[in-house]
C-alpha cells in the first residue's frame, strides 16, 4: 500500500468515525479527515475512487467474443453490482470486471466457473444431439443451446443492487481510467436467425435451458450479503 493510499485509508477512518452518535468524538473526527485532505491535497472523488477495484478473467475470443458469452458475462456483472467490458488481445481476449471491494475478483472468479459448465454443456450436446450436423450448422445450434442455458442461469442468478454510492464510485473510476479507451463490440451471433426459429432451433433451446439445471448454488460468496456460485452437481 502506498503512502497516499494509506492516507485515504486513515481518511476514510475519520469520516467513518463522523457518523458517530458521540456529537464530540464525530467532529474531532470530521476535522481530522478535513486537515488530511486539504494538507495532501485530497478530496472527496479520491475518497470515491479508492472505493473500486477491478479484475480480469480469461474469454473464449481474441477479439469478438460469441454472444452467449457476452451475456453471461453481463449476467454476472449485475449479480454483483460490477461493470464490465472485453478487452481484446492477441493471444486471448478478457472481460474487465469493474466494482466496489472484492466483488471485481468474485465476479471474475463466477463468470469462469459458469462459462466453463456452459462450454463443457455445449461440448457435451454437440456430441450427443449434433454429432452429424455439418461444422456451421453445428456452431450455430450450439450458440442457441448456449444462449438458452445463459437464459435459464440468469433466473437462478439475481442482481446484486449496489446502493448509488457504489454506482457513483464506479462511474467515477471508469470516466477517469477509461473514458478515451473504450468501445462498444458487436459480439459474434453465429446462432442469427433471418427466418425465424425453426423446430430444431427451439428444441436446440430447450436443451440448453434444462441442461443449465444441473447447475447447483454450493459455494458461498461474500459481496455485502451471503452470495453463491455455481458449481455442476456431483
Amino acid at each position: 500500500m502506498s503512502d497516499r493510499e494509506k492516507i485515504i485509508d486513515k481518511i476514510k477512518k475519520c469520516l467513518r468515525l463522523s457518523a458517530s452518535s458521540n456529537p464530540h468524538e464525530a467532529a474531532a473526527a470530521l476535522r481530522q479527515a478535513t486537515t488530511l485532505m486539504e494538507k495532501h491535497g485530497i478530496d472527496h472523488h479520491d475518497i470515491l475512487l479508492s472505493d473500486v477495484s477491478e479484475a480480469d478473467t480469461k474469454s473464449g475470443a481474441k477479439e469478438a467474443p460469441p454472444i452467449w458469452e457476452s451475456r453471461l458475462s453481463r449476467v454476472v456483472a449485475n449479480a454483483f453490482g460490477c461493470e464490465m467490458f472485453f478487452v481484446g488481445g492477441w493471444s486471448a481476449g478478457h472481460w474487465r470486471f469493474i466494482g466496489c471491494g472484492p466483488a471485481p475478483e468474485i465476479a471474475g472468479y463466477t463468470f469462469q466457473v459458469l462459462a466453463r459448465q456452459c462450454r463443457k454443456a455445449r461440448s457435451d450436446y454437440i456430441k450427443t444431439t449434433l454429432k452429424r450436423c455439418k461444422t456451421a450448422t453445428k456452431t450455430k445450434r450450439a450458440d442457441l443451446f448456449c444462449l438458452s442455458w445463459v437464459l435459464e442461469i440468469a433466473r437462478t442468478v439475481h442482481a446484486f443492487a449496489a446502493d448509488q454510492r457504489q454506482r457513483d464510485a464506479i462511474e467515477a473510476y471508469l470516466e477517469k481510467h477509461y473514458r478515451q479507451a473504450l468501445e462498444p463490440i458487436s459480439p459474434t451471433d453465429r446462432a442469427a436467425q433471418k427466418k425465424g426459429l425453426s423446430g430444431r432451433d427451439i428444441g436446440d433451446m430447450i436443451a440448453g435451458r434444462i441442461a443449465a439445471k444441473d447447475a447447483v448454488l454450493n459455494r458461498g460468496i461474500a459481496v455485502g450479503e451471503p452470495r453463491k456460485a455455481l458449481e455442476n452437481k456431483g
